[in-house]
C-alpha cells in the first residue's frame, strides 16, 4: 500500500516561525509546545503563544487531535504519537492523520513505533538528513491487519512507556547539563578580578595532522595525548612522542590541571583536563592557572560557573571560532572559597553520573524494544 491510501496528506509545520517571531508573542499568553525536526517530540524547552504569527505576519497554525508528528529535516523519519495535546510545529516537521475510512486498518501507535526505522532509512543525508513528501507518498509498504497491530502494541506497551518516560528525563537532563549551572556563595577570595590576572593559556601546534603522527610513530620517548577541537566528541587523534614539528619543538602541557577550550568547531566549548601529558593542534587552546596566582581556583568549577562567558566569545556560525583575545581582555570573575567551588563541581559530577546511568538504561530498553519489534 502507499501512504495516501490510509492517511491524509501530511500537514507541514509553519514556515517563518523564527525565534524573533516567538519572542514577539511572548506576552500574548496561551503557550503551547513548539516541535521541529527532533528525534522525539515529547520533552521540549521551546514554547510559543497560540496567538503568535510568522515573520510574514501569517497566523500560526496550532495542531491538535490524534496523529503522528514526523520529522522531515534533522532527525528525519523520527515519529511521535500524539493525542489530546495542542502544539505548534515549525517547517522541519509535519503532522500525520488518518483518513476516516482507515481507522479500522491502522493503529497509529503501532505505525509510529514500527515504521519509524523504515522512514529513517529512506531519508537523504546531505549533512542533515531530509525526508520529502514525495518520498513518503511514493514509497510502498505493508502493514499487518489491525488486530495484529493492536496485539503487538499491547505486548510492547510497558517497554514503550518506560522508554518514552526515560527519553523525556534524558532529554531534559541533557539540556540542563549544557546550560550554565550557578550557585550562591557565602565567602569570596576576591571579586571582580580580571581573568588575565589569574589565568594563562597555551596555543596549539600548526601542522599536527594524522600524516605527521604517522610519520613519527617510530620515534621513542614519552607519548603525549593529542587534543583537538573534536575532543568533545570523544574523538582523539592519538598520541605523539616529544619531537619537532615544522622545525619547532612540540608544544606540550603536562603534570597540571588544565581546561581545553575549542577555538574552531564547537567554539567556546570546554573540557576539564586532569594532570597528564598533552599536546594539541591549532583548533584549541589550553587554559591554566598562573603560577603566581594567589587564589585557589578549580578549573572544572570555572568552566561550569562561567560557561556563558566562554560561549559569548564564540562566533555564531556552525563552524564558529572562539575569540581568545576578547575573552582574556574583557572577562572579569568572582572567585569564591575553594570549598564552595568544589560543592558546585560535586553537584555537576552527580548530575553527569545520573546522565550516564540513564543513558545505559535507555540503551538497554531501546535494544529490548527493537528485539520485540523485530
Amino acid at each position: 500500500m502507499k501512504f495516501c491510501d490510509i492517511f491524509n496528506p501530511i500537514e507541514k509545520g509553519n514556515h517563518g516561525l523564527t525565534e524573533e517571531a516567538a519572542y514577539a508573542a511572548i506576552n500574548l499568553g496561551l503557550m503551547v509546545p513548539l516541535y521541529g525536526g527532533n528525534s522525539q517530540h515529547r520533552a521540549t524547552e521551546r514554547y510559543i503563544s497560540e496567538r503568535a504569527a510568522t515573520v510574514d505576519g501569517q497566523p500560526m497554525r496550532v495542531f491538535d487531535g490524534e496523529g503522528i508528528i514526523i520529522s522531515l529535516d534533522g532527525s528525519a523519519g523520527c515519529m511521535t504519537y500524539k493525542s489530546g495535546e495542542r502544539f505548534a510545529l515549525n517547517h522541519h516537521a509535519g503532522f500525520i492523520t488518518l483518513r476516516p475510512e482507515a481507522r479500522q486498518r491502522v493503529n497509529l501507535r503501532y505505525f509510529a513505533a514500527f515504521m519509524q526505522n523504515h522512514y529513517k532509512s529512506i531519508a537523504v543525508s546531505s549533512g542533515s538528513k531530509t525526508l520529502s513528501l514525495s518520498q513518503i507518498y511514493s514509497d510502498e509498504f505493508e502493514l499487518p491487519d489491525k488486530a495484529t497491530q493492536d496485539e503487538l502494541m499491547a505486548e510492547l506497551g510497558w517497554t514503550m512507556r518506560a522508554w518514552e518516560s526515560l527519553s523525556d528525563i534524558k532529554s531534559r537532563l541533557d539540556k540542563l547539563l549544557v546550560r550554565q549551572i550557578t550557585a550562591t556563595y557565602r565567602r569570596y577570595q576576591v571579586r571582580d578580578v580580571p581573568l588575565r590576572k589569574v589565568l594563562d593559556y597555551m596555543g596549539g601546534n600548526s601542522g599536527l595532522t594524522e600524516e605527521f603522527l604517522y610519520n613519527n610513530l617510530a620515534v621513542g620517548g614519552p607519548r603525549y595525548k593529542i587534543l583537538t577541537g573534536a575532543t568533545l566528541e570523544s574523538k582523539q587523534l592519538g598520541q605523539v612522542p616529544l619531537c619537532s614539528i615544522a622545525g619547532r619543538p612540540l608544544r606540550v602541557f603536562e603534570n597540571r590541571e588544565g581546561l581545553l577550550v575549542v577555538r574552531k568547531g564547537k567554539a567556546g566549548s570546554t573540557v576539564y583536563l586532569t594532570p597528564d601529558r598533552y599536546t594539541l593542534n591549532d583548533d584549541a587552546y589550553i587554559l591554566f592557572v598562573h603560577d603566581s596566582c594567589p587564589y585557589d581556583i578549580d578549573l572544572h568549577w570555572l568552566a561550569i560557573q562561567y560557561r556563558s562567558e566562554f560561549m559569548a566569545y564564540a562566533s555564531a556560525a556552525d563552524n564558529g571560532t572562539w575569540n581568545m583575545t576578547g575573552f582574556f581582555d574583557n572577562v572579569r570573575i568572582d572567585i569564591p572559597e575553594h570549598r564552595e567551588q568544589l560543592q558546585l563541581v560535586g553537584l555537576y559530577k552527580r548530575a553527569h553520573h545520573l546522565q550516564r546511568r540513564i543513558d545505559e538504561i535507555h540503551l538497554r530498553l531501546q535494544t529490548l524494544m527493537a528485539k520485540e519489534i523485530e
